[in-house]
């Protein structure tokens, strides 16, 4: 499989981080944070849901500016580490706010899986959704079981268990680099 159901925001997102990867850009342009917020929203056109999707932008944006980003194969790991675990996280507190994870059943995790990638990706090729749904359901019974230990982790536990998991079915699911075609 490739990396293709991410390509269009994983080239933008390339080419920002390439270009705002050294410091001194970064400091003539702004903090890194606004900078990936405001490339990020060059895409919001196409969204269905700006508010989500602008939302999205900014904890993936949060995630990213914490990840060492010194070089072209640290910012691409970065862009996948980050697109997965705001994915992930963004699922499950949608669905925690809307169902509560003890009433979650699997097949909720997985729909709110597929919603969080319609709007980071709201025009998915056929080849995207194969790939969308391998990730979901990837990740599908490893949340499951996270939600079924819940209970007797601490947030910061809750949290890193929902990392492990995204980082898991990135690395089952997807290839490790973006194609740079289109």
């Amino acid at each position: 499989m490739t990396f293709s159901s991410l390509k269009g925001p994983a080239i933008v997102l390339t080419m920002l981080f390439s270009l705002t990867v050294h410091a001194d850009a970064q400091q003539k342009s702004g903090d890194f944070q606004t900078i990936c917020t405001d490339a990020w929203m060059k895409n919001a056109d196409k969204a269905k849901d700006k508010v989500d999707y602008k939302n999205f932008g900014e904890k993936y944006c949060s995630c990213a500016a914490k990840q060492p980003l010194d070089n072209e194969t640290a910012v691409k790991k970065a862009i996948q580490l980050c697109m997965s675990r705001t994915l992930l996280h963004d699922a499950m507190d949608s669905l925690e706010d809307e169902i509560t994870l003890s009433k979650a059943k699997e097949s909720d995790i997985n729909d709110y899986c597929l919603d969080r990638w319609s709007v980071v990706l709201p025009e998915q090729t056929d080849d995207d959704k194969k790939l969308i749904n391998a990730y979901c359901q990837c990740a599908q019974p490893k949340l499951m079981d996270l939600i079924k230990q819940s209970d007797n982790m601490t947030d910061k536990e809750y949290e890193a268990g929902i990392d492990k998991v995204a980082d898991n079915c990135t690395e089952n699911s997807l290839a490790t680099t973006p194609t740079p075609s289109q």
